[in-house]
């Protein structure tokens, strides 16, 4: 029934003269249908992780990046980013855009929001002296992973930098995706493990409970 009032609705959009497919009419009927844009009732926003090339961003790559683990093309996110500042971004309103910077080889370096990134950009400098020496003394501000806390619960940059990195329950074969997951000691906490990045995982409840 659900599938025949999409279907029947999508049909009326094309008869209107919507020249779109009809599976994307269909799409276009449900996500109106949920999202209810003509509702007056106070807005919600959804988290959406983006990974991407800065690269690719920019238009100097074709290399695919992914949307909720889903592959998506080059040209695909540029278009769903032509919004974010220098690349024309814009952060919806009621909501955060957290950005994670990683390694040529992809490990997750850092995350930080869009108004810490600028914060620390104007607190640097434009020359770095003595950083081609290996001891910086600039004392420009540097983004890196969250500091251990000394406690059970991780602290929210930690929650972020961790469901960052791994994207999906790290449990073999699982997937489910981080919006649901856990923050878990590899080595538990009872038995002096730290609560540090790099001895929390992401685990879905049911294998956090196991």
């Amino acid at each position: 029934a659900c599938h025949d009032t999409l279907d029947r609705l999508a049909r009326m959009l094309k008869a209107d003269g919507d020249q779109r497919p009809i599976g994307q009419l269909r799409t276009q009927v449900l996500a109106d249908l949920i999202q209810r844009p003509w509702d007056t009732r106070p807005a919600v926003t959804a988290h959406l992780q983006i990974t991407a090339t800065l690269a690719a961003l920019a238009g100097r790559s074709t290399e695919a990046g992914e949307v909720h683990g889903l592959p998506i093309t080059a040209a695909h996110l540029r278009e769903l980013l032509a919004g974010f500042d220098a690349l024309g971004l814009r952060t919806p309103e009621g909501g955060t855009t957290t950005v994670g910077l990683t390694d040529d080889a992809g490990a997750l370096l850092a995350t930080a929001t869009l108004d810490r990134l600028r914060r620390l950009a104007r607190r640097g400098c434009p020359d770095h002296p003595g950083a081609d020496g290996g001891a910086r003394d600039c004392r420009c501000a540097v983004l890196d992973r969250p500091e251990p806390v000394d406690r059970y619960q991780p602290s929210a940059a930690q929650q972020t930098f961790v469901h960052t990195r791994d994207r999906t329950c790290r449990f073999p074969t699982c997937g489910q995706r981080v919006g649901w997951a856990d923050a878990d000691h590899v080595l538990p906490h009872a038995r002096g493990g730290a609560t540090d990045c790099a001895d929390l995982c992401c685990l879905c409840r049911s294998h956090h409970r196991l």
